[in-house]
């Protein structure tokens, strides 16, 4: 038999989910406590695989995947022994990413990017893998079978990725960290509710309360009041990070197109231990998304508990808020973002450079047509973190 074709069984509980929220939610079924099956397709820098999920349609779902290590893109396994390991998360449109894993391993990782669409790598339909009616992914779809909604299936397979990822022998399973660009931000935002073994997670765009005020809110109300209740009570994140145990890096634009502002800010506004980089200007799709240097800068800091970014605590002053930053990291430069505007979705941000006083950072009053403001702070590397923002009463 081909070693490419090459089918792997392994069932290892042991690396399975045990430290979770899986309890009493829609994956507490066995597979999601697995090592799932795989089989190993192609390999060549980079290994192209497929693995077995939960029922779909009568028969165990497929999801297409690349897999990377250090070694495996310099073909020498020495380089394998105790890797720190990323899960990627695509967003809408998306596929499994060749150069997104190839990125990683560049930096030391292991990393796997699965399909949640049910194609392969070039974003053809494979053998048993999702099914999307006319090409569509039906975001949205509430069935009478759970296993047929795209939302539960798509958390499975990103838990199920973990799971196998955290078998591999060359794998380090106290350091993993997941991150998702848009809807794959906003899956990532559930699954940091249900799977505490992610040691760091950067959803970049995505947000909760998408009833609320965002681009899809139109999408959950064209349901019916039955079926948009039970797709917020099923599937919202702000049903979830208000259990997340790992620390969150939020990364979004002030005008983001799909995540609004303020759906964002009641958002983050659920996890205590959270960093931020909101900036202006940030464009939304794939490679603008995972090329933000912030998301290798955090992930660094938490597996390996160095601090990169800078850090700092809300303080008031007067009537206005303030920043504190920690000692640790050098500042180069510090603004205040504000905006006139009552509808931060078309809002217009200006931007005030200030200096950093005593490690302080604010203004002893606001511009007199502040409505919304927020502080940016960047490092020496030019690496960006943000306050949340603030509205003037």
């Amino acid at each position: 038999m081909s070693p490419f074709k090459l089918i792997f069984l392994f069932l290892f509980i042991s690396f399975g989910i045990t430290n979770a929220q899986i309890k009493r939610s829609l994956w507490d079924v066995s597979e999601v406590y697995q090592t799932p099956a795989f089989t190993e397709i192609s390999r060549d820098t980079v290994v192209s695989l497929q693995y077995e999920g939960t029922m779909y349609k009568g028969n165990r779902k497929q999801t297409f995947a690349y897999y990377c290590t250090p070694g495996i893109l310099l073909k020498d396994k020495t380089k394998d022994r105790n890797l720190p390991a990323v899960v990627l998360v695509h967003g809408g449109g998306g596929t499994a990413f060749r150069n997104w894993v190839v990125m990683w391993a560049k930096r030391g990782y292991a990393a796997i990017a699965m399909d949640l669409r049910g194609n392969n790598g070039d974003k053809k339909h494979i053998m048993n893998g999702f099914q999307e009616p006319e090409g569509k992914t039906p975001y949205f779809a509430i069935n009478n079978n759970i296993e047929e909604e795209w939302m539960y299936q798509a958390v499975t397979d990103v838990l199920l990725a973990h799971n196998l990822i955290l078998s591999f022998p060359e794998i380090d399973k106290t350091k993993t960290a997941l991150t998702g660009i848009s809807w794959g931000g906003v899956i990532s935002e559930v699954v940091a509710g249900l799977d505490f073994r992610f040691k760091a997670i950067v959803p970049v765009y995505g947000s909760g309360y998408l009833h609320y005020n965002t681009a899809m809110t139109k999408d959950l109300d064209a349901l019916s009041p039955e079926n948009r209740k039970l797709w917020i009570k099923r599937y919202d994140p702000s049903n979830y990070l208000i259990r997340s145990k790992a620390p969150i890096l939020f990364i979004n634009g002030t005008n983001d197109g799909s995540f609004y502002l303020d759906s964002y800010r009641k958002t983050y506004s659920l996890v205590k231990k959270k960093a931020l980089s909101i900036k202006i200007g940030l464009r939304h799709n794939h490679t603008y998304g995972w090329s933000n240097p912030e998301i290798e800068a955090f992930i660094d800091s938490k597996l390996f508990k160095q601090q990169t970014l800078p850090e700092f605590r809300i303080v008031n002053d007067g009537a206005n808020k303030a920043i504190k930053i920690k000692k640790g990291i050098g500042v180069s430069r510090s603004f205040l973002n504000y905006t006139d505007a009552s509808d931060l979705k078309n809002a217009v941000w200006r931007q005030i450079n200030i200096p950093v006083t005593y490690r302080k950072i604010g203004l002893d009053s606001l511009p007199k047509a502040c409505r919304y403001y927020f502080y940016s702070i960047e490092g020496m590397d030019n690496l960006i973190v943000t306050s949340p923002v603030f509205s003037v009463h």
